[in-house]
């Protein structure tokens, strides 16, 4: 009888054990859970962001040429969108990027950067958001360069993490030939 108490009163004490394992163990646990959860929205985000690039592009290469144009075919069904000036065609690319990020919030319209070129020049590189000018769309034609990029900031949610790396900032960017 006396080893059957002894049984007991070790299991007992093994419990205790557990539960401070346990309670030492679950906050690294959850910092690596979020942490990776983190990731998941960081690589997300970014792709979202491309996308949101690439159909910025793709609505600025189809209503580049239309830009003031006044086709009787503009605007009716199965016709053209012809904006009326390049301020109008910044409007159609923020919207178009717009839809791609609903997921995130949305994205503001001094964050969509929109540049053309001539025909056969090459595509901004690095971060050409200064010189971006929607502007210099307005003498385009068929085959010139249309190039889009946008801007967003990911907020991490890890709760230490998130303190120490602060806001991440993400861009995407797209270049396409005018129709």
């Amino acid at each position: 009888m006396i080893s059957t108490s002894r049984r007991g009163k070790g299991r007992r004490a093994n419990n205790g054990q557990s539960l401070v394992e346990f309670a030492l163990v679950l906050p690294i646990f959850l910092l690596v859970l979020f942490g990776l959860i983190d990731a998941a929205r960081l690589v997300y985000m970014n792709s979202v962001l491309s996308q949101a690039a690439r159909e910025g592009a793709r609505v600025a290469s189809v209503e580049t040429g239309w830009i003031g144009s006044s086709d009787v075919s503009c605007g009716t069904l199965g016709g053209p969108v012809c904006p009326a000036t390049t301020a109008v065609l910044q409007t159609h690319i923020t919207a178009a990027a717009n839809r791609m990020v609903a997921p995130f919030a949305t994205i503001a319209s001094g964050s969509v950067y929109v540049i053309c070129g001539a025909k056969g020049s090459t595509p901004p590189t690095g971060a050409w958001t200064a010189a971006a000018n929607p502007a210099t769309c307005a003498s385009r034609s068929a085959n010139d360069l249309v190039s889009v990029r946008t801007l967003m900031t990911f907020q991490p949610i890890t709760p230490i993490a998130g303190p120490i790396l602060g806001s991440i900032s993400l861009s995407g960017d797209a270049t396409m030939v005018i129709n």
